[in-house]
C-alpha cells in the first residue's frame, strides 16, 4: 500500500509540476488560451470523440475570444488570419515540416504526404511530380473523358429507369488497400532498369528509385494518399457543385450558354485549356472548391529552424502551428455572405483587379501543397463542363443538411453519416 501511496503522489507530483511549467515557463507561456488546453489534450479528446469531431468549432470559439492567435494545446499555436497564411505553408525557400503527430491520423507512412522533413519529402515527391505536371495532365485528357463517357453512360441508364443515383459515388473512382497493393507487386516486378513507364505506380516501382522506397507497403500507401486526397475531395466538391447548379435556374442557364461557346454540341469534348478560358465556369469552379473546402482537418507545420513572428509574439523553432482552411475560405472580409454560392463574387473581383484566388487555399500553399492540383482542376472543368451540357437533373432527397459542415473526421462530414448527394436524371441534351 505504501508503494502504490508514494507512486500516486509522485504521479500528482509530476502532473502539478509539468503543468505549472506549461502555464508559465513553457515558450508558448505568453501565446493566449484557455489554461486547461495550455496544460493538457483534454479539450481536443472531448470534443473529437466525445462531442464526435467538433473541436474545429471549439477552436473557432476561442479565437473569437482571444483573439486571432490563440494556444489550442500544450505544444501547438492556431492562427486565424488569412494574410498569415503564407507565413505558415511557406515555399521550399523556406524549410517547413510537417508534425508527425498530426500525421497519425491518416494511417499512409511511407508515402509524400506522410513524409515529416523537406528533404524526405522531395525523395518522395520527385517521381511522382512529374506524372501531374499542367503538361502530363493536357496528355491524359482522353483518360479523364473515358471516365466521364462511362459516368455518363451509367446517368443516362439511371434516366430512362428513373432511379435516383448518388452523385458522390457516380464521381468517385476509390480503390481498395488490397487492390493497391497487388498493382504495387506487379509494377516491381515488371519494373524495367531503364527507366519507368508512364503510369504513375511505375514510376514509384521504377528500378532506378532508392530501395528503401519501392516496397509494396508504400507504394500501397503513397498510391492510397493519391486517390484519398484526389478523388474523394473531387467527388465531394462535384457533388456540391451539381447541388447548386441544379437548384440554382439562373447560375445553371448562364453556365449553360457560356459553355455553348466551346462545346456546340453536348457530346463535344473540348480541352481543359479551352474550359479554363471561359470566366463563368472558372467561377463556378473557384467557388465550388471555396464552399467544398478539401481537406477539413487542420494541417500544422513546423518551422524547424525559423522562429515566426505574428503580431507582438514570437513563436520559437520547432513549434507547430496551423491555420484551418476553412476559415480562410470561409472569411466573411474576404468573400461576404460566405455560405452562399455566388460563381460571380470571382469574375467581379477579376474585373476590379483583385486577386481572390489567393486566398482559395483548399490544396494548401507553399511546398506541401497538394501535387494533384492539376489533375484535380482538370477533371472539375471537364466533368461540370459535361453535367451541365449533357443532363438536366432533380435532387431527390437531399436536404441542404447533407452538405453542412458539422463534424471534421479530416475531411468535412454533416451532423449525421456522410456527404451526399442524390438526383433523378430527368433530361438528356442532344443538341
Amino acid at each position: 500500500m505504501a508503494i502504490v501511496a508514494i507512486l500516486a503522489l509522485a504521479s500528482v507530483s509530476y502532473w502539478m509540476f509539468q503543468s505549472i511549467y506549461r502555464l508559465y515557463f513553457h515558450p508558448l507561456s505568453k501565446i493566449p488560451g484557455p489554461k486547461l488546453a495550455a496544460i493538457s489534450y483534454g479539450y481536443e479528446v472531448y470534443y473529437n470523440l466525445m462531442k464526435r469531431g467538433r473541436f474545429i468549432w471549439e477552436v473557432e470559439r476561442w479565437h473569437e475570444i482571444y483573439g486571432p492567435i490563440v494556444r489550442i494545446n500544450p505544444r501547438e499555436v492556431h492562427i486565424k488570419d488569412p494574410d498569415y497564411y503564407d507565413e505558415i505553408y511557406a515555399s521550399s525557400a523556406r524549410p517547413r515540416e510537417k508534425d508527425p503527430v498530426a500525421l497519425a491520423q491518416f494511417r499512409v507512412e511511407g508515402s509524400g504526404f506522410a513524409a515529416v522533413d523537406a528533404e524526405t519529402h522531395r525523395q518522395r515527391r520527385a517521381p511522382v511530380e512529374k506524372f501531374f505536371s499542367k503538361r502530363a495532365i493536357a496528355k491524359q485528357e482522353g483518360w479523364i473523358w473515358a471516365g466521364l463517357e462511362k459516368m455518363g453512360r451509367h446517368l443516362e441508364t439511371a434516366g430512362r429507369s428513373q432511379r435516383p443515383v448518388s452523385l458522390d459515388a457516380a464521381f468517385a473512382l476509390a480503390s481498395q488497400k488490397k487492390d493497391l497493393y497487388e498493382r504495387a507487386v506487379d509494377a516491381l516486378k515488371r519494373a524495367d532498369p531503364q527507366g519507368p513507364g508512364t503510369a504513375v505506380i511505375d514510376g514509384l516501382a521504377a528500378a532506378t528509385m532508392a530501395e528503401h522506397l519501392r516496397s509494396p507497403h508504400r507504394l500501397m500507401n503513397e498510391g492510397l494518399a493519391l486517390i484519398v486526397g484526389g478523388t474523394e475531395t473531387i467527388a465531394r466538391a462535384l457533388s456540391l457543385a451539381a447541388y447548386h447548379l441544379f437548384t440554382r435556374e439562373e447560375i445553371r442557364h448562364k453556365l449553360r450558354e457560356e459553355l455553348k461557346q466551346v462545346m456546340p454540341r453536348p457530346d463535344a469534348r473540348p480541352t481543359w485549356n479551352a474550359l479554363e478560358k471561359l470566366p463563368y465556369l472558372s467561377g463556378v469552379i473557384s467557388e465550388t472548391l471555396r464552399l467544398s473546402t478539401g481537406i477539413g482537418a487542420r494541417s500544422p507545420r513546423v518551422a524547424p529552424t525559423e522562429a515566426l513572428v505574428y503580431q507582438n509574439y514570437t513563436i520559437p523553432p520547432g513549434t507547430p502551428v496551423s491555420e484551418t482552411n476553412y476559415f480562410v475560405l470561409m472569411d466573411p472580409d474576404i468573400f461576404p455572405d460566405p455560405h452562399a454560392f455566388d460563381p460571380d463574387r470571382w469574375t467581379r473581383a477579376a474585373a476590379n483587379g483583385h486577386r481572390l484566388d489567393r486566398y482559395l487555399v483548399s490544396f494548401s500553399k507553399g511546398s506541401r501543397m497538394c501535387v494533384a492540383v492539376n489533375l484535380a482542376y482538370a477533371e472539375l472543368f471537364l466533368a461540370i463542363a459535361t453535367l451541365v451540357r449533357r443532363f438536366d437533373l432533380q435532387l431527390y432527397d437531399t436536404p441542404q443538411s447533407n452538405l453542412d459542415f458539422v463534424r471534421e473526421f479530416a475531411t468535412p462530414h454533416p451532423d449525421q453519416g456522410s456527404w451526399s448527394v442524390r438526383a433523378r436524371i430527368t433530361g438528356v441534351i442532344r443538341e
